[in-house]
């Protein structure tokens, strides 16, 4: 909302998103070509295990690995927010709050040991888990959810409008299903360890 906040911002502002969202897809390609021209065909899922062997690839893969340890909470803690309260909103009322707090705990750190259950058995196979998170989450936030949202908020939008954003959401769907099917039948054939 501070974004827009002045009549000046908000005629400013759809130029200026365009030229951020220009800007982080020409560094993303940069990124991607330069990333292409060093390693060739030949790199793996983790662009980490794709470093040449030497001391500093390995304190590259270390700090690596340090900063997903240590930002995992902040990546698990919506959803167990979710689910926790989610939890103790069908928990019985006369509960102390330790009780809820002991309660929340033991469903989070059961989550938690699920999700590090789930990572030993597809270690192997981190293209296809990337793959089908995107097929699942990546595309219905970008194809699904932003037209009906559109749709819900802007009451007074015309019907073609309100048709495309129907039409974009059932394309986003059959995208979704196509790419997990995709991904799930070459499950096998995905194995980089």
């Amino acid at each position: 909302q501070e974004a827009v906040y002045s009549r000046e911002d908000r005629e400013r502002f759809p130029r200026v998103n365009n030229q951020v969202i220009s800007s982080v897809v020409i560094f993303y390609v940069f990124f991607a070509i330069v990333c292409w021209a060093s390693f060739g065909d030949a790199v793996q899922t983790a662009l980490t295990a794709s470093l040449p062997q030497g001391i500093l690839s390995t304190a590259v893969q270390i700090a690596y690995s340090i900063a997903v340890v240590f930002t995992f909470p902040l990546q698990a803690f919506p959803a167990l927010e979710v689910v926790t309260n989610r939890r103790n909103s069908k928990g019985k009322s006369e509960e102390t709050e330790s009780t809820r707090l002991y309660k929340r705990n033991i469903t989070a750190s059961i989550i938690v040991c699920c999700l590090g259950f789930l990572a030993v058995l597809a270690i192997d196979y981190l293209g296809n888990v990337v793959s089908l998170l995107g097929s699942l989450v990546g595309i219905p936030i970008a194809l699904i959810y932003p037209p009906l949202i559109h749709n819900k908020l802007v009451k007074d939008s015309s019907r073609s409008t309100r048709m495309m954003n129907y039409c974009l959401s059932i394309v986003g769907v059959f995208a979704a299903g196509a790419a997990s099917y995709t991904t799930l039948s070459s499950w096998g054939e995905g194995a980089e360890g």
